[in-house]
């Protein structure tokens, strides 16, 4: 990843909350640096302003320095606030507000800021007061002139955080949208090639072993019964999700037969969560393809929900050839993988992942993780 590259992601990141950033450090101080330039320019453009001496000399000497150490002083305190509020929140709670995508995100972080720049002006004018002023702070705070330069910059801050997270919220939702029609055109791909394979099956099962015909033709009902009705909407749930595989893993299993065993684990608590559509299917599609049907004896796919401190996993694991084995033509592995990473970032930012682990005792383990907000307790 270039330089360019690296700052551009420690940006977005700064715009979520998070309770480990994996940004490295000189990029997090170079913002942190460009913010206090910033906050240091602004203060002592307002004050020369407000005072008629905007590029005077004695704005230089003194109102210069002195609003450097007040934008010092206000993005220690930036940081303190964020960083504390990130490392004692519940985890469900940040997620809460990164999931929030309207006024309430950008009312929380113009409030949150404007109360980090009180502080970090009260404690920047503290140090001036003791340094040269020779004025009392409290006085100071008295006066009429001190709330309306704050109120100047209380404004400023809000307009600014507002219009930010405005034009977020529309990347957001454009990236999301073309997101999803990829997923359409992957999936209109997708499904014509497995639709025909099945059928191609049946048709060859009628001659000779009509009853296990019969019942693929079943599964196979079930399977587009449970699928169709996902592809037309944005967001599904955890009992459709698992009703989806269940059917598509019965159809495998008329295929291979005993070679591939199934397990299916879904707590009653969470069959009622949201989650966008077709999240898990590619992962256990992945399993099968790449993992058990290389294998003579075959294996088992096994397919779990479960909430980890206060976030739901989605686990799709099997004891097949691993990461490290060869991967079969055709199989759309790094496509899939790569898709749903793209809807997860587009739903959720970076409070959703997807992980590809091996597995303990041989076999490949894939993760999603995903935040429960209010709305999906």
């Amino acid at each position: 990843m270039t330089f360019t590259q690296e700052f551009a992601q420690a940006l977005r990141h700064q715009r979520q909350l998070m309770k480990h950033r994996p940004d490295r450090w000189r990029f997090r101080l170079l913002i942190y640096a460009l913010w206090l330039l910033g906050f240091g320019t602004m203060f002592a453009v307002v004050a020369g302003v407000q005072r008629g001496n905007l590029g005077s000399a004695a704005w230089w000497q003194q109102q210069v320095p002195g609003n450097m150490i007040v934008s010092t002083c206000v993005m220690v305190s930036f940081f303190a606030v964020f960083r504390s509020f990130e490392r004692l929140a519940p985890q469900w709670l940040l997620d809460t507000i990164t999931g929030w995508r309207d006024w309430r995100s950008a009312l929380f972080f113009s409030v949150t800021s404007v109360c980090c720049a009180l502080i970090g002006v009260v404690i920047g004018l503290g140090f001036i007061d003791q340094i040269w002023s020779g004025q009392n702070l409290r006085q100071l705070m008295g006066t009429l002139g001190f709330w309306r330069q704050f109120l100047a910059v209380s404004v400023v801050i809000s307009v600014f955080v507002g219009w930010r997270y405005r034009a977020r919220w529309k990347q957001e939702m454009l990236q999301a949208r073309v997101t999803e029609a990829q997923l359409k055109l992957l999936q209109g791909q997708i499904e014509p090639h497995f639709l025909f394979n099945t059928l191609a099956n049946v048709q060859s099962l009628i001659d000779f072993d009509p009853e296990r015909a019969k019942l693929m033709l079943e599964r196979f009902t079930d399977y587009l019964r449970a699928s169709l009705g996902q592809l037309r909407g944005d967001t599904t749930t955890l009992a459709q999700e698992f009703a989806m595989l269940e059917a598509y893993l019965g159809l495998m299993q008329l295929r291979m037969g005993e070679r591939l065993k199934v397990e299916l684990s879904l707590p009653a608590d969470l069959r009622g969560v949201e989650l966008p559509p077709l999240l898990a299917q590619p992962l256990v599609e992945n399993a099968i393809h790449h993992g058990l049907e290389p294998k003579i004896a075959g294996g088992t796919v096994a397919v779990s929900a479960k909430r980890v401190d206060g976030r739901l996993w989605i686990e799709v694991a099997d004891d097949g050839q691993g990461l490290d084995g060869p991967k079969r033509r055709g199989g759309g592995n790094g496509v899939a993988v790569a898709n749903i990473r793209e809807r997860l970032t587009a739903r959720f930012g970076v409070a959703a992942t997807l992980e590809l682990l091996p597995r303990e005792g041989g076999g490949t383990l894939a993760r999603i993780q995903l935040p429960l907000t209010a709305s999906n307790p």
